[in-house]
């Protein structure tokens, strides 16, 4: 194990993302449109424009990776519904051909060419050490979070380090999940060390908004041993899907440890914090309330170009105002998941869905049980039937003018989650549920939640089926359900659940995606 910074020791993480800019205290350096080889590569002006061009990654299309990848995640999971033609994803049956992942794909590895030639060209480059050394742990922890992404989505994938030359042979075959993930630890290490605090000033140079931080680093690092712990863990016990992470060398009690010890760093820093009570809570979504304390990383809601994302799009019901027109309302949440694994009473439910919303031609009323609109027609007053779908308002932005015009931030990794992350952590690491009751209950009292849960005299089973409804509460719909039934061995069941016997059934296969066929068709190095 190595000590980076701090007492960090590092083998570790996944990555997310931040972004591009708009305003003076936000990224703004001109990306260059493609970059390709050192030519390129020769002032600390390139460096910089390379270094945006690769965040910009996160917002072609409209959003991260074209607006798929969470739609993806939501219908994959016993969540929701998706429109996005993701009817095989919620059965389980997706295949290589669907057309839904080539998209996913495809720009996530665009996004790793563009850090692969920030790694390689601005070593380099004569200027300012640690701005250069900051360059490069910004483009290693977006290559990181590509990479967790992949390796969690799609299994192994090929791991591609360099840029791709001219005339070179772009196939490479896959890499195992092993060595992925050892491949994602030595870039978080590099993002641990190098990367600077939020807002920090370091020789005439300012860490923009939108960047990468060593925090954000450490709360990454945080999830992806947690990821590993609990995936070995279920794998020990018999969980098939989760047999690649039985190739891991530790113990999962060592991850486990791992996930706590980064956890640490990230609530020890002054510069995120929750909000101070249930009214300041409610606001850490709005879309004029991007980069609040409680965001530690998030892909920012505006560009040079001054292009918005889609992001409120994807969730606010078509024409209703709440969002700019357009394709609208595809990410919902339904009933069989709200009265099984949603507390409806607690505020982080209710204060954000959507309790009312009108069309040109239709009203509609949340029903008592949360679980549906009761739908009037505006113009006869008479009753039409109910919508049993419930829309979330994480995501609202009226100022939206378009379906694409949002400036609505991706929330990616915020601080509620590190609580939750390290609540599970503590309670696996010690085998007793009572030891996470103050970071699961400091979530709850911020929101304005009576401090509730008690691990006294319950199973670790009990803590697990408490932690995952925890996490469905203060978390739902921001796109990490997918990945915490599949790690915690539970996806067959929950889904069964919610979408029944038939269409609820998942194997060991589903756990990861197929790898598209536009990808093996052309690379003769996957089987």
């Amino acid at each position: 194990m190595v000590v980076m910074k701090k007492i960090i020791q590092v083998t570790l993480l996944f990555g997310t993302v931040l972004l591009v800019v708009f305003s003076c205290d936000l990224i703004e350096e001109d990306p260059f449109t493609d970059i390709e080889g050192s030519e390129f590569f020769n002032t600390e002006a390139d460096a910089l424009a390379g270094l945006s061009a690769a965040y910009a990654q996160l917002k072609t299309g409209n959003g991260y990776y074209r607006q798929q990848w969470l739609s993806n995640l939501i219908a994959a999971s016993d969540q929701g519904l998706s429109s996005f033609n993701h009817g095989a994803f919620r059965t389980g049956t997706i295949s290589n051909s669907d057309p839904n992942l080539p998209v996913t794909w495809t720009n996530i590895y665009s996004a790793i060419k563009d850090a692969n030639n920030v790694i390689v060209n601005t070593p380099n480059i004569d200027m300012d050490e640690e701005l250069r050394d900051r360059i490069l742990g910004e483009a290693r922890f977006l290559r990181a979070l590509h990479y967790f992404n992949l390796v969690r989505a799609f299994g192994p994938v090929p791991l591609r380090l360099e840029p791709i030359q001219f005339g070179e042979e772009a196939g490479l075959p896959v890499s195992s999940v092993l060595n992925i993930y050892n491949q994602i630890f030595i870039d978080l290490g590099f993002a641990v060390k190098d990367c600077w605090g939020k807002l920090e000033v370091r020789n005439g140079y300012v860490n923009d908004l939108g960047r990468v931080t060593d925090v954000a680093a450490h709360a990454l690092l945080t999830k992806a041993y947690l990821h590993i712990a609990s995936a070995k863990r279920t794998a020990l016990e018999g969980d098939l899907g989760n047999a690649p992470y039985l190739e891991f060398p530790l113990e999962p009690s060592r991850y486990y440890a791992l996930a706590v010890t980064n956890a640490d760093e990230v609530l020890a820093s002054p510069d995120y914090r929750l909000a101070a009570n249930e009214f300041e809570w409610a606001s850490i979504f709005d879309a004029d309330n991007g980069n609040n304390d409680e965001m530690i990383f998030e892909i920012q809601g505006s560009s040079l170009t001054e292009q918005g994302t889609a992001l409120a799009n994807l969730f606010s019901p078509r024409l209703s105002g709440l969002a700019g027109g357009g394709f609208g309302g595809t990410n919902r949440m339904i009933p069989n998941f709200i009265n099984n694994y949603i507390e409806t009473s607690d505020p982080r439910f209710t204060e954000t869905i959507i309790s009312e919303f009108q069309n040109s031609t239709t009203d509609h009323i949340l029903n008592d049980a949360q679980t549906g609109y009761f739908r009037t027609d505006i113009s006869t007053g008479e009753a039409i039937n109910t919508l049993f779908v419930v829309y979330t308002g994480k995501y609202i932005d009226r100022s939206a003018t378009s379906e694409y015009t949002s400036l609505q931030n991706w929330h990616v990794v915020r601080l509620a989650d590190v609580y939750l992350m390290r609540a599970e952590a503590l309670a696996e690491l010690a085998q007793n549920p009572a030891i996470a009751n103050e970071n699961i209950n400091a979530l709850r009292t911020r929101a304005g939640v009576a401090s509730l849960y008690d691990g006294a005299g319950k199973t670790m089973d009990d803590f697990r089926t408490d932690i995952l409804r925890e996490r469905s509460t203060e978390l739902h719909m921001e796109g990490h359900r997918f990945i915490d039934l599949t790690r915690m061995g539970v996806y067959n069941e929950y889904c069964i659940t919610v979408h029944n016997a038939t269409r609820g059934v998942r194997g060991p296969e589903d756990y990861t995606w197929p790898i598209p066929i536009i990808e093996s068709s052309a690379n003769a190095s996957i089987d």
